[in-house]
C-alpha cells in the first residue's frame, strides 16, 4: 500500500523530540526523510537503554548500537552523517534541500541560519521548499533556550495541574514536545497542499509555548481569574460533580457525569434516592472507597456514566489498537531488541509500515550519490576531513 506522502522528501535537520516526531510522522505517511545527524555519535546517541546490533539490548554504548530515542522516532528515516558546521557540509545540504519538499529544524531562532540553512538561505535555492521551524517561543519571541518542562512552565499549563493546596506539577509525559510535533505535522500539510495549489513554499513557524496556551486558554482561564476559583482544581472540575477521580478498594476510577438523569441513576445504586447534586462529591467518594473497582467502574457504566479506572501504562494497552505498538530491533540484529514503540495512532489507508531505525550514518553515502553528486572520490576526501560518517 503506497503512503500518503509518496514522493515527498523531507529534509530533517532536527534533534531532541519535537522535531524528530514530526518527521517521524511525515514518514509514517509515506515521505522520504533524511535525518541529518553530527558525524560523532551525540550524547543522547550514547544514552541506555540501547538496541545491541547483535540483537537484545545493553546498557553500555558500542559502536553500532542504537538508543531508545532514536529506535523509536528515527523508524523509516535514511540517518545521514554530516558536520552542518562545515562548509564542505553546508554545501553538501543545501544541494540536498535543493531538492527536497519540506524541511524540519527546531534549533533556536537564527541557529540554521547561522550555517546558511536558514529559510531565507534555502528558499532562495528551491522557491516551492516547506521550512518548519519548531522553537520554544516563535522565530519573533524571546531567545530563550526551551524544553518540555520549561514550556510547560512558561505557558500556563503547569499552572493548571495538581491540586489547590500543593505546587504546580508538570505533566507525566513531554506533552509540549509531542503536541508541538503534531502542530508542526499539520503545519507542514496545510503548507504542502498550499504550494501544490500555488506553487509558492513558505515558513511554517511553531511556537512550543503558543501549542501549550492555546490549550491552557480553551479552558475558561478568564472566568476562574475573576471569579476567583484556585487555577488548579486536582482531577475534579469546579464546574459540575460528579467529576473527579476516586479511590476505590482497590484503585481509583475517573468519572464525568455529564446528565441529570445519569446522576439520578447513580443515587438510587448508591441507595441515595433524591441526594442533591451539591453533595455528589463526598457521596460519591464514600460509596466508591468501601468497593472494589470493577463493580463500581460496571455500576457507573451501567448508569451510562462515563467512567474509567486508572490503569498504568501496561494495562492501558488492553484498551488499545492491536496494531499501535510493534516490536522494535536493530536493523543488524536477527531478532528484535525487547522494545516495543507506538505507530502513527491513525489507522487509514495512508499509514505505512516503516523500517528499523537506521545505524548512525548509514545513508550517508547512498544520499550524497543521489542527492549531490559526489562520487568515490569526493567521498572520501570529505570522509578524510571528518564532515561526513
Amino acid at each position: 500500500m503506497s503512503g500518503a506522502l509518496d514522493g515527498i522528501r523531507v529534509l530533517d535537520l532536527s534533534r531532541f523530540v519535537s522535531g524528530p516526531m514530526c518527521t517521524f510522522f511525515l514518514a509514517s505517511l509515506g515521505a522520504e526523510v533524511i535525518a541529518v545527524e553530527p558525524p560523532e555519535p551525540t550524547r543522547s546517541r550514547r544514552l541506555a537503554p540501547l538496541a545491541h546490533p547483535d540483537g537484545g539490548a545493553t546498557t553500555e554504548y558500542v559502536d553500532g548500537a542504537i538508543a531508545m530515542p532514536f529506535l523509536k522516532r528515527a523508524r523509516g528515516k535514511r540517518s545521514v552523517a554530516i558536520d552542518i558546521t562545515h562548509p564542505d557540509g553546508q554545501r553538501l545540504l543545501r544541494k540536498i534541500a535543493e531538492q527536497s519538499d519540506i524541511v524540519v529544524e527546531n534549533a533556536r531562532p537564527g541557529g540554521t541560519a547561522k550555517f546558511g540553512l536558514g529559510y531565507d538561505d534555502l528558499r532562495a535555492l528551491n522557491p516551492r521548499l516547506v521550512y518548519v521551524a519548531i522553537s520554544g517561543y516563535g522565530q519573533d519571541g524571546p531567545d530563550l533556550p526551551a524544553m518540555d518542562n520549561i514550556v510547560q512552565a512558561a505557558s500556563g499549563f503547569m499552572a493548571r495541574t495538581g491540586f489547590p493546596d500543593g505546587p504546580p506539577l508538570r505533566a507525566g509525559t513531554t506533552i509540549a514536545d509531542h503536541s508541538t510535533a503534531i502542530f508542526a505535522a499539520l503545519g507542514a500539510l496545510a503548507a504542502l497542499r498550499h504550494r501544490d495549489a500555488t506553487g509558492a513554499g513558505q515558513l511554517v513557524d511553531v511556537s512550543m509555548l503558543d501549542v501549550l496556551a492555546a490549550q491552557v486558554w480553551d479552558e475558561p482561564v478568564d472566568f476562574y481569574a475573576r471569579t476567583g476559583r484556585p487555577l488548579r482544581s486536582g482531577n475534579a472540575d469546579a464546574r459540575g460533580a460528579p467529576i473527579n477521580t476516586y479511590e476505590c478498594a482497590d484503585g481509583w476510577i475517573s468519572v464525568t457525569c455529564t446528565s441529570d438523569r445519569q446522576w439520578v441513576a447513580l443515587c438510587e445504586r448508591m441507595g441515595r434516592p433524591g441526594l442533591e447534586r451539591e453533595h455528589a462529591d463526598a457521596a460519591v467518594a464514600a460509596w466508591a472507597k468501601t468497593r472494589p473497582v470493577d463493580d463500581v467502574e460496571r455500576i457507573l457504566l451501567e448508569c451510562r456514566m462515563p467512567a474509567g479506572r486508572v490503569r498504568d501504562p501496561l494495562d492501558a494497552l488492553a484498551l488499545a489498537r492491536e496494531d499501535l505498538l510493534e516490536d522494535l530491533r536493530h536493523p543488524d540484529a536477527p531478532e528484535p531488541s525487547g522494545f516495543v514503540g507506538p505507530r502513527l495512532p491513525i489507522t487509514f489507508a495512508g499509514r505505512v509500515d516503516l523500517a528499523p531505525a537506521e545505524v548512525l550514518g548509514a545513508s550517508t553515502e547512498a544520499v550524497l550519490r543521489e542527492l549531490a553528486g559526489a562520487d568515490d572520490e569526493t567521498l572520501a576526501r570529505l570522509r578524510a576531513a571528518g564532515v561526513i560518517a
